[in-house]
């Protein structure tokens, strides 16, 4: 029935191309990514190409279907080989657990798909280097998912240190705290660390200020860390008793290239601490420090920029800035959420593979991720061995 005044859409006419995407795993990162190809089109009034949810791919077919269907997906796969080799797939974005980040991301890259991959990169060094060769072999797009590159705040503070405005950056320091290991009556099943693929604190959000390090202070050339497991046995819910071989919480001192100090500190077992990531950075004539828990804001203080008579840290808001993501869409004090760094990460990369730019400075390349696995690992050698490492790529 004809409805008078309509006019149909034809999509076709309206999106020069569309790009498929194929998401491999349907938990909460699989959402996390899902939900932010669908905002794109809504948070960026001009984009360059539309990303068609085209397959998602779960072992449990009743739980990936179920996801597919409430996102909007085409279908569905059950093996994740068959997605990577679909020709209506352009993009696949890996967001499996840990140990299952290399192989499907090399077979990906092979059969000339572009990537990208949730962090880590990978459980070891050897897996993150043969996943750089893959992708520079097969010449296509990658990105390891540090989504928190793209908070406003964090794009803000970028510009102020690369302006010069810090002067010569003295000291870094930051932390990622969560509490859901505090108790130790904890089941080891509600421990993320230390269940599944038992990656540990350090792998799982560690890796999060090691980027963020690396992102806006430099490279990290020496480290001195400790890991540590406080509950070495855990209860299972089946009664049993496990062991906990994942580490609970580190502490790591780095030297930058530069000559600046760092510490960095990672836990599972900081009570009261949800999701807790800060960070702050001294220089010589200012310092800036963030918080995720108010990711709208950047807290800086530089006195030749300070009004007379006023001195300290102002809070200044990142949601107006013009040089950023942003709110895109909603007006300045209009505050992003959580989500927006994954919806403005991804939408980079869509932006990458479609006008063919480069992924780097700005996004996290599997060189970044490679990188960041070497420091881990050399942070964990130092907690065995009690030496100071010189990091060495």
């Amino acid at each position: 029935m004809l409805k008078e005044g309509f006019h149909d859409i034809d999509y076709n006419d309206v999106w020069e191309r569309s790009v498929g995407i194929g998401v491999l795993g349907y938990g909460f990162m699989g959402k996390v990514h899902s939900n932010a190809y669908l905002k794109i089109p809504s948070v960026y009034e001009t984009v360059t190409a539309f990303p068609e949810l085209f397959a998602m791919c779960g072992r449990n077919r009743e739980k990936v279907e179920g996801t597919a269907v409430r996102f909007g997906y085409k279908g569905y796969y059950t093996n994740w080989r068959r997605l990577v080799e679909d020709p209506e797939v352009e993009i696949v974005d890996n967001c499996t657990p840990d140990n299952l980040h290399c192989e499907p991301s090399i077979a990906a890259a092979r059969n000339g798909k572009h990537i990208i991959c949730e962090k880590p990169l990978s459980m070891t060094v050897g897996e993150a280097r043969s996943m750089v060769e893959a992708v520079q072999e097969a010449g296509v797009k990658h990105m390891c998912c540090y989504n928190y590159r793209f908070v406003p705040a964090v794009r803000l503070a970028k510009r102020i240190i690369d302006r010069g405005l810090l002067g010569r950056i003295y000291q870094f320091r930051a932390c990622y705290l969560q509490e859901v290991g505090h108790d130790p009556e904890e089941v080891v099943e509600n421990v993320w660390y230390t269940s599944g693929t038992r990656s540990g604190v350090l792998l799982g959000i560690g890796c999060h200020i090691i980027d963020m390090a690396r992102f806006l202070v430099g490279e990290i050339v020496t480290v001195s860390g400790m890991l540590k497991t406080f509950n070495k046995k855990r209860k299972s819910s089946s009664g049993g008793l496990e062991d906990v071989v994942a580490d609970e919480a580190n502490i790591a001192l780095v030297e930058f290239e530069g000559g600046a100090l760092g510490t960095l500190e990672s836990s599972g077992v900081s009570s009261g601490r949800k999701n807790r990531h800060t960070w702050e950075i001294n220089g010589s004539k200012g310092s800036i420090a963030f918080d995720l828990e108010d990711l709208n804001h950047l807290h800086v203080h530089l006195p030749d920029f300070s009004a007379e008579g006023v001195e300290g840290f102002t809070n200044v808001s990142a949601t107006g800035i013009t040089y950023s993501p942003g709110t895109v869409i909603l007006p300045p004090g209009h505050n992003a959420g959580w989500e927006y760094g994954h919806v403005h990460a991804l939408a980079h990369f869509l932006d990458c593979v479609v006008n063919n730019k480069p992924v780097e400075p700005l996004g996290a390349s599997f060189e970044d991720g490679y990188r960041v696995q070497v420091i881990m690992e050399a942070i964990a050698e130092s907690s065995r061995t009690g030496d100071r490492i010189t990091i060495k790529y």
